[in-house]
């Protein structure tokens, strides 16, 4: 399969969550053209077992390569941490792939920081890939992890602010002595005011957005993958599994604006 600068990205996650990565690269890569799949049909992935986020995710990143994308993104913590390993081994060598863990457990912020508390999905706790991964780079930290497994339900429901604070406060209260906390799942990324709300800037929120896209830029950089020039009339395109939810298309359009194309697509599994 022939690619190129001209390419598009495929993006993937369970829903909306990896509209905020996608935002993200249209800030730092404004030239860049893609295709994003929400798999709002099955949402949230963090209850699910690893069988079937393997299965379901395999599905997906297979329909973004048929569609000639020069690079995958795996815009979710539970996908990532349950099955990149299988996602890697079937397209590693065909296209680039990148995902939300490891640019950021590598980074070096976590030089300035003693204790992190990490929230995530069941799914992503489960595997415990967060705590391994940032112990191997810096042993020295404290790590505290806790399993959220309200709080991407009800962003993809479309919750107001009223009702999502208890929750987070409820949750938040059993992570008061640490100096740093890192969002490990996408959607939570939608929170960040009102987490920092909580803390009242007393801890620090690692930026994994911006993390994790400046590694994406600086990899299609080096293998000369990069789109430098604007390309006219083509327009993000987003799937989804179901028909489009109204929340999501909400959220498109505050992210992306008008210029934007919507597709259903439906996987058939025996």
């Amino acid at each position: 399969m022939k690619i190129s600068t001209l390419s598009p990205i495929g993006i993937f996650d369970s829903g909306i969550g990896g509209l905020i990565i996608a935002k993200e690269m249209k800030i730092q890569m404004p030239n860049e053209d893609f295709i994003y799949f929400g798999d709002t049909k099955n949402m949230p992935y963090g209850e699910k077992s690893k069988e079937f986020i393997r299965k379901y995710s395999m599905k997906i990143a297979s329909f973004l390569y048929e569609k000639k994308c020069k690079a995958l993104v795996i815009a979710c913590n539970s996908i990532t941490s349950n099955a990149l390993d299988q996602i890697q081994k079937k397209f590693h060598k065909k296209i680039l792939i990148f995902n939300v863990i490891d640019p950021v457990v590598k980074n070096t912020i976590f030089l300035s920081y003693k204790k992190i508390g990490i929230i995530a999905t069941p799914a992503t706790v489960h595997s415990n890939l967060y705590t391994k991964k940032i112990k191997k780079y810096y042993s020295h930290l404290d790590i505290v992890q806790m399993s959220t497994p309200l709080l991407a339900p009800i962003i993809e429901n479309g919750w107001g602010t009223n009702k999502i604070n208890p929750i987070i406060k409820n949750y938040l209260n059993h992570l008061k002595s640490i100096d740093a906390i890192l969002l490990a799942c996408t959607h939570y990324l939608f929170l960040k005011q009102e987490i920092e709300n909580f803390y009242h800037g007393k801890v620090h929120l690692i930026d994994i957005q911006k993390i994790v896209v400046q590694e994406i830029k600086k990899k299609l950089s080096e293998q000369k993958l990069l789109c430098l020039h604007p390309t006219w009339n083509r327009f993000p395109i987003f799937y989804t599994s179901t028909s489009i939810p109204i929340f999501f298309e909400k959220k498109v359009r505050i992210l992306f604006g008008k210029k934007v194309f919507f597709k259903t697509h439906i996987f058939n599994f025996f």
